[in-house]
Order: structure tokens, then sequence, then C-alpha cells
């Protein structure tokens, strides 16, 4: 009885305020689902970003804007999986020839403005569901060690890749504790990829080498 007022209710809602239909595509999307999507296109001039899935196709469209307009994180717990196995295997590389290694897990920060408008950041969501796979412990999360100083215009269709890299410059600041350390930046998305060079280059006057994952380009 109970899940039948439930379910009447349920109905009652969806008419008079329709779901989204970014959200109708992220509900229907299960595990097997999410390892087929289309993985995203090489990019050698960015070739220390690795995404994970071709933003172009309508699903991974809808989790990036489920992600980062609505509060929704359906998939994450699947991506982090993905994005850790990934993750995984750079460090693996490294630390053949660096016994000694150490790796932060950095978001990609945003302002406090934005954060006050938002609520959250999505690349904090992304990074605590990659760190939960992390069992034997080889990263370290460290977002307070990264923050971004000054707040950017939105990145829009008029502005080239220099002007949106323009408008990066000074915008983070690193901790000196990343000194010596390998960064692994976590964003959802990269497009020009303006923010995470700007990031890559004030960490990586301190830090070892720093590398990105994100889930989709």
């Amino acid at each position: 009885m109970l899940k039948s007022v439930t379910d009447f209710f349920t109905s009652l809602i969806d008419l008079v305020l329709p779901p989204r239909s970014d959200f109708q595509i992220v509900k229907k999307l299960d595990e097997k689902t999410i390892y087929s999507l289309p993985k995203a296109p090489y990019v050698a001039e960015m070739d220390w970003i690795h995404p994970l899935f071709h933003y172009k196709d309508k699903r991974v469209k809808a989790i990036i804007w489920e992600l980062k307009y609505r509060e929704n994180a359906i998939p994450l717990e699947t991506i982090g999986k993905m994005l850790f196995d990934e993750i995984l295997s750079v460090i693996s590389d490294i630390t053949l020839f660096n016994h000694d290694a150490e790796f932060l897990l950095i978001p990609i920060p945003i302002s406090p403005e934005r954060r006050f408008e938002r609520g959250y950041n999505q690349s904090e969501w992304i990074s605590k569901e990659i760190f939960k796979n992390d069992l034997a412990h080889c990263l370290l999360y460290a977002p307070q060690w990264f923050e971004k100083i000054k707040e950017t215009p939105r990145q829009s269709h008029s502005e080239s890749k220099q002007e949106r890299a323009d408008n990066l410059v000074g915008c983070f600041h690193a901790d000196p504790r990343v000194e010596n350390k390998y960064i692994i930046l976590i964003d959802d998305v990269v497009t020009t990829g303006s923010s995470l060079s700007e990031a890559r280059n004030t960490l990586i006057a301190g830090a070892k080498d720093v590398v990105a994952f994100t889930i989709a380009h």
C-alpha cells in the first residue's frame, strides 16, 4: 500500500515538474553502460591530461551537466573506480623508477565566490570517489594544499584559447608542501585545457610532476 502511495505521488510530481532530460539519461546508466561509453580522443598537445570519455556523446554530456549544475552524483561510484584504475597505472610506472615517490590527489579548486554560489565543488566529489578505491593508501588527498585565489570569467564561446589562458594567469596558489610530490589533478571535463594548464604551471614550480584526470573531453 505504502509503495502504491509513493508511486502515485512520484508520478504526480513528475507530471507537474517533468524530470530533466539529462537526469533521465543519467538515471538509466548502469555500470556496464558506463564502461562502454566512447573513449575520449587523444590530443597530443595535452598528453599529460587523461580524460575517460568523449564529451560529444549525449550520455557523457548528461553526466557532466548533472554533476556540474544539478548536484547529481548518480554514476560517480563507477566513474571513480575507472579513474582510480587509470591513476594506478600511471603511479605504477613512476614507482618503478622512484620507490620513494609521494602522490597527492588534488581536485581543481573553485573560488570562494563560486563555491558560495553553487554550494559545492564537483571536482571534490569526483576526487573523494576516487580516493575510496585507494585501499593500499597510494594517495594523499590534499585539497587544502591548492586553492583558487582569484575569480575568473566563465568560459564563453566568444573567447579564444589564448584569451581564456590570459584570464586564468595567477588565479591559483599552491602550498609549499607540494614540493617534490607528484600531483594528480582531478576535474570533471577538459575543453581547451586552459584551467588545467594554469594549475599545472602553478604547481610544477615545486612539484616533481603534474598529471590530470577528467571524466570527459
